[in-house]
């Protein structure tokens, strides 16, 4: 097998996985396990009509619209709600005008991002989560008219409707104050919040029953306890039947051309699979005129023109990093350096630095510090005598200044060099000079006026 394919599969799979992960709880929704949780008919339709479960639900009813006035289409089905209800139940009617302000008041941290939903609808199904979450009740949706009253789902702490094929719905909720579902729900519509291009798969996705759905799938992943469960209300029981709790009227005002593209395509099942393997098809042509031109000698010569541009690129930013170290590292050490500016005249202070470290090292010549004697090391006469003269309590005399010898008055004129006599100044003896050496190579005194400087050999060593 070659590389090249070895890397397009491989990098199919790392997309798979990708993608497996991103959409694992819709994965999740294909298993349908609301039947384990659904309200049983025996809760909904006790004996005689007598419900011997205490009620935990608050009798509020909850809707929604832009405005108070309703349209004539919903006008019954409200109306129904309300006539069954108005001995004991609430009515809170929600508009946009209401809904923001409950918001800033009870919700602030979330006003930011009500006010930056692009599509009225999300605010509309955002403040049924968020009154569910701070009063209780039962949120209703206008289309949904009451056909009997709702007292049997008040016994639960909290129930959803089964929507089809799979998942639930948000337009009949109904939940305790502070319940630990809608708890999530409006702490999760944050960071569900985003575009998905389609109208309909963002609306749906951010706030609307595949929202919902989600959350519900999160919630009992790892199980809950039986006052947190949410109880499901299977479609028989919502609509349909005589002894269902809603008749439905003409609903979903919110949607757009592209939600009836989608809900149509499920009554052409056999259209929509042709399609979805035409769409397979070309993805599989592209992917194998790609592989051809991986393959091909084109390709490998884009590739080498790429590398080499790379290859040059980093080494300008190598270069260009080894610059810029080289200048700090000089604008550090020149920023430590201080100069100390000798006296002297104007010619030697207006050296540069560098000059003058070389003045200075000069003048503060160290005489201990040894250094580096010339290869030529044979010479008859040692180095650095001066150093060591000094260093030594011997004194150099000429014979322009003999010392007197002791028990003498008077200097002797022109001494041999047998004659000259060195004081010692550690003990204030005098000492013999075994050999006087001239410097100039003769062994004794000349007449000539010029004085000659003689050097004694002590010990074996000239001094």
């Amino acid at each position: 097998m070659r590389k090249e394919l070895k890397y397009i599969i491989w990098a199919h799979i790392i997309l798979i996985l990708y993608l497996a992960y991103l959409s694992f709880d819709l994965i999740t929704l294909l298993y349908d396990d609301s039947f384990s949780d659904a309200l049983l008919e025996v809760e909904l339709n006790p004996v005689n009509d007598i419900i011997d479960k205490p009620q935990l639900i608050p009798k509020i009813i909850h809707q929604t619209y832009k405005t108070n006035d309703i349209p004539e289409i919903w006008k019954a089905g409200q109306q129904a709600c309300i006539d069954l209800h108005k001995q004991d139940y609430q009515y809170m009617l929600w508009t946009d005008d209401t809904a923001r302000k409950f918001i800033q008041e009870h919700y602030p941290w979330f006003l930011k991002t009500w006010d930056s939903y692009p599509y009225p609808i999300q605010r509309a199904d955002a403040i049924r989560y968020f009154v569910l979450d701070h009063h209780g009740g039962i949120y209703i949706d206008l289309d949904d008219g009451c056909q009997r009253k709702l007292d049997a789902l008040l016994t639960v702490p909290a129930f959803v409707r089964k929507t089809l094929p799979t998942g639930i719905s948000n337009d009949v909720m109904g939940a305790v104050p502070s319940h630990p579902f809608f708890k999530k729900v409006i702490e999760d519509l944050q960071k569900y919040q985003r575009n998905w291009l389609v109208p309909y798969i963002t609306i749906m996705f951010s706030t609307g029953p595949l929202f919902l759905s989600v959350m519900w799938k999160q919630y009992k992943r790892w199980g809950v306890p039986e006052a947190g469960k949410v109880r499901i209300l299977m479609p028989e029981d919502y609509k349909g039947n005589k002894y269902s709790f809603f008749s439905i009227a003409p609903g979903s005002s919110w949607h757009m051309h592209d939600a009836k593209f989608v809900k149509g395509l499920a009554n052409h099942l056999v259209l929509a699979v042709i399609g979805g393997f035409l769409i397979a098809a070309v993805v599989f042509l592209i992917e194998y005129l790609f592989y051809l031109w991986v393959t091909s000698s084109s390709f490998k010569k884009l590739l080498n023109k790429i590398t080499n541009i790379f290859v040059q690129f980093t080494r300008l930013i190598k270069l260009d990093q080894a610059y810029n170290f080289i200048m700090s590292y000089f604008s550090s050490s020149s920023s430590s350096k201080s100069y100390t500016q000798l006296p002297g005249d104007e010619e030697s202070q207006q050296q540069p630095p560098k000059k003058k470290n070389k003045i200075l090292n000069l003048l503060n010549y160290n005489k201990s510090v040894k250094r580096r004697s010339r290869k030529d090391s044979n010479l008859p006469i040692e180095f650095n005598i001066l150093e060591k003269i000094a260093d030594d309590d011997t004194t150099i005399v000429d014979n322009s200044t003999i010392p007197s010898p002791i028990g003498t008055t008077a200097p002797v004129a022109n001494p041999s060099p047998e004659q000259i006599i060195i004081n010692d100044a550690n003990n204030g003896r005098n000492s013999s000079v075994d050999t006087l050496v001239s410097v100039n190579g003769s062994g004794s005194s000349s007449g000539d006026d010029e004085a000659e400087i003689y050097v004694m050999r002590k010990n074996d060593h000239i001094v």
